[in-house]
């Protein structure tokens, strides 16, 4: 049984105050100074770090620390701040089954304003119960929807835990991301030769023909269950009477097997550079990691420790691999283990996000049962 009980009123006015503070990816302000003074309350100490400064945002990322028992582990609780647009001047609306929706002109910003709402409502049940835990640190970070910025510059010799538990994934309660892909960004750029589209088009070389034909060899979509390659960007914009003479192409590549995302990475530089060749034109490709992949065996500790804090939770675990990155990536590569769970908001970064108040309550149930854990 747990030495606590969670404020249920607590979460539904809360969450519903948060998602109206606007806090769209660098304009995190009001939102850090209210979760800061809502630590402070709980008696933990803040502190702000410098990844604000180097983004040029609004705030850094909020580092809070409470001490406890030393014979216990030191654990962490993440999420993040920021949202992604449409998000200013969000108005939620909450249905008979106390789903919160918005007034679908924008998103509702449970991404990851739920999350946040879960830790405080855990570490205050945590806090209120006097349940006997370790020391507990809690990391809400800035711009995690601008590929995971905020935690790449948090100040990691700030925190002492090195287990923690991120509140940051879609999916049912109980749901645990075991598994999450290492995130490749490519760009691309072709070089034809411009010409007058009416005259004499035989006398240039379309780089949109040349980029489309190398687009169309590449891999590209699902290659593999554990493998997705995208084309976000592909621009080649000029007037239509001269043939255009340079396009640019982004993309990214994502997979949980760093070898076969190797071999696709390849693949894709060489359709561009080949297709270019063949066609008189010329081809750039650079890539660039964003962040590594992790994945947690059955004997991993911090996800043993999650697996019961779901069970005694009352859910049943469900271990997952995940297609996306999210701030654990991050953690894990700079050497804290994080697990990252489902807390069942749905239809995310669209105006029709919702999320039940019973799965914050939830989530909150989990985090402080893993908080508490012997």
């Amino acid at each position: 049984m747990n030495a606590f009980e969670i404020d249920r009123s607590w979460i539904r006015k809360a969450f519903l105050e948060f998602v109206q503070i606007d806090s769209p990816s660098l304009c995190e302000g009001k939102m850090a100074n209210r979760l800061q003074a809502e630590l402070e309350n709980l008696g933990f100490s803040v502190y702000e770090d410098g990844a604000g400064v180097k983004l040029g945002g609004q705030t850094g990322n909020l580092i809070a620390h409470l001490d406890g028992d030393s014979s216990r582990p030191a654990l962490f609780l993440a999420a993040h701040m920021d949202t992604v647009q449409p998000g200013v001047g969000i108005r939620p609306k909450v249905d008979e089954q106390d789903v919160v929706w918005s007034d679908h002109s924008t998103i509702l910003g449970a991404d990851d304003k739920a999350g946040v709402t879960a830790i405080l409502a855990a570490v205050k049940a945590v806090v209120e119960s006097n349940a006997p835990h370790g020391p507990i640190e809690v990391i809400f970070t800035i711009a995690e929807e601008m590929g995971l910025q905020g935690a790449k510059h948090l100040e990691y010799d700030k925190v002492k835990a090195r287990a923690g538990l991120s509140l940051d994934s879609s999916g049912p309660l109980g749901s645990l991301v075991v598994a999450a892909p290492t995130q490749v960004r490519w760009e691309a750029q072709v070089f034809g030769k411009s010409a007058h589209a009416g005259v004499e088009p035989e006398n240039g070389i379309s780089a949109i023909k040349v980029a489309a034909q190398a687009v169309a060899r590449m891999p590209h979509g699902r290659i593999d269950k554990q493998t997705t390659v995208n084309v976000g960007s592909f621009v080649g914009e000029g007037p239509t009477n001269v043939v255009r003479d340079r396009v640019q192409l982004v993309g990214e590549a994502r997979s949980l097997h760093p070898d076969r995302l190797s071999g696709v990475m390849d693949e894709i530089r060489t359709a561009f550079v080949t297709t270019a060749e063949s066609l008189g034109a010329r081809a750039e490709f650079s890539a660039a990691k964003m962040y590594d992949g992790f994945h947690f065996d059955e004997d991993n500790p911090v996800r043993q420790r999650v697996e019961a804090a779901i069970l005694q939770a009352g859910y049943r675990p469900n271990p997952i691999q995940s297609g996306g990155g999210s701030d654990a990536n991050m953690y894990t590569a700079n050497g804290l283990t994080a697990v990252n769970i489902g807390i069942g908001y749905e239809q995310i970064h669209s105006t029709q996000e919702h999320v039940s108040l019973r799965d914050i309550e939830g989530a909150a149930e989990v985090a402080a049962a893993f908080l508490t854990l012997l």
